[in-house]
């Protein structure tokens, strides 16, 4: 309801058409009466400012306007104000600047105390730049009050009809791109909220401008995440950079409803700059129905996605096909590169083919030709879990890895039609083909920054998510190698880490970081066979050679620093690792024995 509506309502007219809400003071000019008019407050305190609401209209009978009201004021204070003269101008003027600062659409002053109004209440709102109207002896402020949130609930209902009209058009016209954006423009403009749709790793999608902060993004996508896996009901109010916000959830295709466990991981959410504790029913209910319908809008993104996901399965089994059938696998490689850049988007997007439609080729001259092409990547990614309620379904790691690839921080704006992602192997993994350009790389640092920020808070205990990035390779036929460098590297993150990004110079840059690449069978065995004449020592006398040969290989050998760090005498120490070797009939003076220690040590 705007306010050149309450001006030319029914209610402001008396049978005789007399206007009874007479407007006496319009600082703004006419753009004053398009001000948006979201409540009314009926109010009487000299102080109305912690009663008043951005966008009320506030109606005052003028009460505090009498001599012992603004007693201490203004000389003109003391005037009787029962004979009509003016009172008060210094009350009027705090009284008209505090409903400014709280962001009062205009003041509604009755007659019924004066007969008129008084001139130096006028002064000050044209000073203050706030709206006057008059309201006649004759109209009950309760009328205004009626009106005002009569207007108000039809204009929810049929925001929210043209909301769901526009939903409709949106999906006949397969705009799901701008419909998310749309759709929260108009929640933005019905009921004066400022808010945001955020994926879990806190990207915003649609939203008021400017948009958040990366990190306030990335702690909301968090505090959700951790809110949905405590099972807390929707929304979920938080504080961040002083701001209350108030959290919904978008669900995703992963569940309906109350999601299955973990699926949040993959849930949108739209944060809202509000707390929402004293909501009534409808407006909660109208956010709800703004979250389904969002959600309708992603699943209309995620079903432009299917082409390249399906375009990723088949591309996957290539790269199988051609790691089983050698060189002969070359032709199938060859025979899908259409469907393989279908996958990955528009070449065009990221930059220029060459030619003869390769991408990034090598040159005759040996070279590698990237300059100027374009280059692929493969991506994996894992969630193991050791407890009971893992993943529920495969799709949800695809769309875990996809939410991450989509943030801008990894592949930049717009990356979505560069990549495809598809489920692989038991259901645990998922595998990303993307095209990058040859100065823009995804780099394991990106990944690991983007899905470390908010994801941890999503992972329940014994869950832990890892990341595998190859190097970028030229061209199609290349890809079988550039997968197995992806999982290669992505086993080779510690166990430790609950979400970890690994690259190919994780994989040289020490021999123990090849560890993991050893079956997990092999790797126990090995150390129980070292260590277990040291564990076993242990246990019986109430020893400590392993942590003793753990500080020792820590502090590279060095009998005076490993001491000090064990408060032992050097001649203590000495005995302790000479029962070492003549336990295990190793010698810690050669190097080989030192790094079969290590190795036990990091996999036991």
């Amino acid at each position: 309801m705007r306010l050149r509506d309450l001006l030319s309502s029914d209610e402001a007219q008396a049978p005789a058409d007399l206007c009874l809400l007479r407007l006496l003071r319009l600082p703004g000019g006419e753009r004053d009466l398009d001000r948006p008019v979201l409540g009314t407050v009926t109010i009487d305190l000299p102080d109305p400012g912690r009663f008043v609401s951005p966008g009320d209209l506030v109606l005052s009978g003028l009460a505090w306007h009498r001599p012992d009201a603004g007693a201490g004021l203004d000389a003109g204070a003391g005037q009787d104000a029962g004979a009509g003269q003016d009172a008060g101008p210094g009350r009027s003027d705090a009284f008209v600047r505090v409903l400014v600062e709280a962001g009062a659409v205009a003041l509604g002053a009755g007659e019924a105390q004066f007969g008129h109004i008084p001139e130096d209440l006028v002064e000050a709102c044209a000073r203050y730049g706030l709206p006057l109207l008059a309201v006649g002896v004759e109209v009950p402020f309760t009328s205004v009050t009626e009106y005002v949130a009569r207007g108000r609930t039809e204009e929810r209902i049929g925001g929210l009809a043209a909301l769901v009209d526009r939903h409709r058009r949106f999906s006949t016209q397969r705009q799901a791109g701008a419909g998310a954006e749309a759709l929260l423009e108009l929640l933005l403009a019905e009921l004066d909220l400022h808010a945001h749709i955020l994926s879990p790793t806190g990207r915003q999608i649609a939203g008021a401008r400017p948009p958040l902060p990366e990190k306030t993004a990335s702690a909301l996508a968090g505090r959700f995440l951790a809110a949905e896996r405590a099972g807390e009901r929707a929304p979920h109010r938080t504080v961040a950079r002083g701001t209350a916000f108030s959290l919904f959830p978008v669900r995703s295709g992963a569940g309906d409803g109350d999601s299955a466990p973990g699926a949040a991981l993959t849930d949108w959410l739209i944060a809202v700059e509000a707390d929402s504790a004293d909501w009534n029913d409808e407006r909660l209910d109208l956010l709800d129905r703004l979250a389904r319908l969002v959600s309708v809008e992603r699943g209309g993104r995620d079903t432009d996605r299917t082409m390249r996901r399906r375009a990723a399965e088949r591309l996957l089994a290539l790269v199988g096909s051609a790691a089983a059938a050698g060189e002969g696998g070359q032709a199938l490689f060859e025979e899908e590169e259409a469907a393989a850049r279908l996958a990955a988007g528009d070449a065009g997007a990221v930059g220029a083919a060459g030619s003869d439609g390769s991408h990034g080729s090598h040159g005759s001259d040996g070279s590698d030709g990237s300059e100027g092409r374009l280059l692929w990547q493969a991506v994996s990614a894992r969630l193991d879990s050791k407890g009971a309620h893992g993943f529920p379904v495969a799709a949800s790691v695809r769309d875990l890895l996809e939410e991450v690839l989509l943030h801008p921080r990894c592949l930049g704006p717009d990356s979505g039609p560069r990549m495809a992602v598809t489920a692989a192997g038991d259901g645990a993994e998922a595998v990303a083909f993307v095209l990058v350009g040859a100065d823009a790389r995804l780099t394991p640092e990106a990944v690991v920054r983007v899905a470390g920020g908010s994801l941890p808070r999503g992972l329940r205990a014994g869950e832990r998510l890892a990341f595998g990035v190859s190097d970028p390779v030229g061209g199609v036929a290349e890809l079988r190698h550039a997968l197995a460098q992806a999982r290669n590297a992505r086993q080779v993150a510690a166990p430790s880490e609950q979400v970890a990004a690994r690259g190919p110079d994780d994989l040289a840059a020490h021999v123990m970081a090849l560890l993991p690449l050893i079956p997990a069978e092999v790797r126990r065995e090995f150390s129980r066979r070292l260590l277990a004449p040291l564990t076993d020592y242990d246990r019986r006398y109430r020893s400590d050679l392993v942590p003793t040969l753990r500080s020792f290989l820590e502090h590279d050998g060095s009998w005076a620093r490993c001491g000090e760090a064990l408060h032992l005498h050097v001649n203590s120490l000495r005995y302790r690792i000479s029962r070492i070797e003549a336990l295990t009939g190793r010698n810690l003076s050669r190097l080989e024995d030192k790094m079969d220690f290590a190795a036990a040590l990091q996999m036991g």
